[in-house]
């Protein structure tokens, strides 16, 4: 289980099932919204797969720190 599915079954009561589904529809909603180099990266630092689906294990997501590293590579690196 990740850490927002955990945090919308404590704090708001959902269901496992609820969790994800909430999960599922801010992330495609996000990925509506974000510019396309970014699309792919919003569903696995939310826990989910791309296009939809069952949530992806965390364990293999990149997180904020490969969100970050991404977009740095975007606009090149400033060393």
């Amino acid at each position: 289980m990740n850490e927002l599915e955990q945090l919308l079954q404590e704090k708001v009561g959902l269901s496992q099932e609820q969790a994800q589904m909430a999960i599922q529809v801010v992330a495609s909603h996000l990925e509506s919204r974000v510019p396309a180099p970014l699309q792919g990266m919003l569903a696995p630092l939310l826990g989910v797969q791309a296009g939809g689906g069952q949530p992806a294990d965390a364990g293999q997501s990149g997180g904020l720190g490969s969100l970050l590293g991404s977009v740095e590579s975007m606009f090149g690196s400033k060393g």
